[in-house]
């Protein structure tokens, strides 16, 4: 039954409001229950990620607390909610929550940072070849409005090597190189790229560098004020378990001033001697529902609780180090099945990887390839085929999270040999 008493919200603005941490305290430790549909062997967490029960709840909790006063829920509450939430995540990522904006997706992210560039015609955008496509359509709009120059620098795969990527990208920096965008980990191709070792080599030149971070928080240990970039922007609804619409951008407090999201709300004029613009004006930005960045301490407090030990590991780096086994001894059972060499070396896998297929990429009536389609129809698998722009005609990436387990990637082995095996008769 649905439980409709009121929300109990606090009394006057001298109360803050209960963290929602408190609300679920006693159910962090509780195993996730994640909502896949039963008969579903889902290997495709990348794309979307999956939301367990207890941060569902505690997501439903804050609605509830919002509609019950939404007056006082915008105008006071949720700059206390943000706080917490922006605490949590600059644990998670070791950067300071002043420098954090919270922002409802990766792709709204790297929209934002780039609209926020000052760029003239003949400036250069210095990125890899496996860049993500939304945002190579924002690249275009921007060069476009600004005569700015997109430069692409090669990455290896399926024979991916760290020293390679280092030399492509610092060998292709110039006098007119601007910003190096590249993505921690890649998205179509899973490479995990050496940033440790290309961000200061930037730095130390004058380049600003912005990661776009969409994959990396709770795929692999991530320390923001280490790796020093400019902009570092991500998602939380993939490897942290949060709802949908959650993400970040971490700003260097020398580009806070001015530093603007896509919308201006009705307050961006109402300075405040006590917090700067850079948070006011991302902490609102209209009428919406904000629960789902909200809840994004449960879901690390809750997934972090999983793994008491795993190979002398515990919390996140017990998580951590479960995935990336899995998915490599899971990526090893695919390869042998169809018979090739896993090539990617394990440096460069978090927990998802891509495969080289045999054939070409032929568009299905579902999803982007017909054998994409068949694992789904006919063996009830989720996991993406595609083409790796002209790097590779053929990729499956496969990802392993907390509810998955070698017997799935067992059961795709054996429905790719057959599926493959049909191909080849057709």
């Amino acid at each position: 039954m649905i439980d409709l008493k009121p929300a109990k919200l606090a009394p006057n603005k001298t109360q803050r409001p209960d963290p929602i941490l408190k609300f679920v305290a006693d159910r962090i430790s509780e195993t996730a229950r994640f909502p896949i549909r039963e008969g579903l062997t889902q290997l495709n967490n990348g794309s979307y990620g999956c939301c367990p029960a207890v941060v569902g709840a505690a997501q439903s909790e804050l609605r509830r607390r919002l509609e019950g006063d939404p007056v006082h829920f915008f105008k006071f509450g949720l700059e206390f909610y943000n706080d917490d939430a922006r605490g949590a995540i600059g644990r998670f990522v070791n950067a300071p929550a002043k420098d954090l904006a919270l922002i409802s997706n990766g792709t709204v992210a790297v929209s934002t940072v780039l609209s926020n560039l000052d760029l003239q015609a003949g400036d250069e955008i210095l990125i890899s070849d496996h860049e993500y496509m939304a945002t190579m359509n924002e690249l275009d709009k921007l060069c476009k409005a600004t005569g700015a120059v997109v430069v692409t620098a090669p990455v290896a795969f399926p024979a991916a090597d760290p020293d390679q990527v280092v030399d492509s990208i610092l060998g292709a920096v110039t006098g007119k190189t601007k910003l190096v965008l590249l993505s921690h980990i890649c998205s179509a191709s899973a490479l995990v790229l050496p940033v440790e070792r290309i961000v200061p080599e930037l730095r130390a030149r004058g380049i600003d560098v912005f990661l776009d971070g969409a994959h990396t928080p709770g795929q692999i240990p991530l320390d923001i004020e280490k790796l020093n970039p400019t902009w570092y922007a991500a998602s939380c609804h993939k490897w942290l378990a949060t709802p949908k619409g959650t993400g970040f951008i971490y700003t260097s407090p020398d580009r806070q001033t001015g530093f603007k999201p896509l919308a201006l709300s009705c307050r961006v004029h109402e300075l405040r001697d006590d917090r700067q613009p850079f948070l006011c004006d991302f902490d609102y930005m209209g009428t919406n529902d904000y629960t789902g960045n909200l809840v994004v301490p449960v879901a690390i407090e809750h997934m972090g609780a999983q793994l008491p030990a795993y190979e002398s590991k515990s919390g996140w780096d017990a998580l951590y180090k479960r995935n990336h086994d899995l998915v490599v001894a899971g990526a090893g059972i695919i390869c042998d099945a169809i018979g090739i060499k896993q090539q990617v070396p394990e440096s460069m896998i978090g927990t998802m990887v891509s495969i080289p297929l045999p054939g070409e990429v032929v568009e299905g009536e579902i999803y982007d390839d017909s054998l994409w389609d068949a694992l789904y129809q006919k063996h009830d698998i989720q996991v993406p085929v595609w083409a790796l722009g002209k790097i590779h005609p053929r990729v499956m990436r496969v990802s392993a999270q907390l509810y998955n387990t070698i017997e799935d990637f067992e059961k795709l082995a054996k429905s790719l040999q057959s599926e493959i095996q049909l191909q080849k008769i057709k």
